[in-house]
């Protein structure tokens, strides 16, 4: 009886009370993805480790990181940042200069303040949750 009561429980509610919120987060957020109903309404940022290996400028061979910012509605780069540093506020903010300023690029059109910035619970962003930032 107990068994069976048991396997009824959905996956998600499984993973989050044997794994916690962030096996949870990790496993099922893109299921919950946020929905802009405008440009600049929200921006997500995050960091990830690229697939490759380039040589950085003590000529080794290093994996370079990027940090991205993310128009939600579009789904289009609003700005980012590459190097090999590991992820780190001065980045955040270099992507996010990048994102907010009018691009040289004439098809690379979207900048302006976003209404929300949306993280992840990273160090780098001195949180210790998922967190939303509604700036002025």
């Amino acid at each position: 009886m107990v068994h069976d009561v048991a396997s009824k429980i959905a996956p998600d509610l499984r993973t989050l009370a044997h794994e916690g919120d962030k096996a949870y987060q990790q496993a099922y957020e893109l299921i919950h993805r946020r929905e802009a109903d405008r440009p600049n309404e929200i921006w997500q940022a995050d960091h990830t480790s690229l697939d490759l290996f380039l040589i950085d400028s003590q000529e080794r061979l290093a994996k370079p990181w990027l940090t991205a910012i993310l128009d939600d509605y579009s789904r289009a780069i609003a700005g980012y940042y590459i190097g090999f540093e590991p992820p780190s506020s001065m980045r955040i903010g270099s992507a996010l200069r990048q994102a907010i300023w009018s691009k040289d690029e004439p098809d690379w059109r979207i900048c302006g303040i976003p209404e929300k910035l949306y993280s992840d619970c990273g160090s780098d962003f001195g949180l210790s949750t998922s967190s939303k930032f509604p700036l002025p």
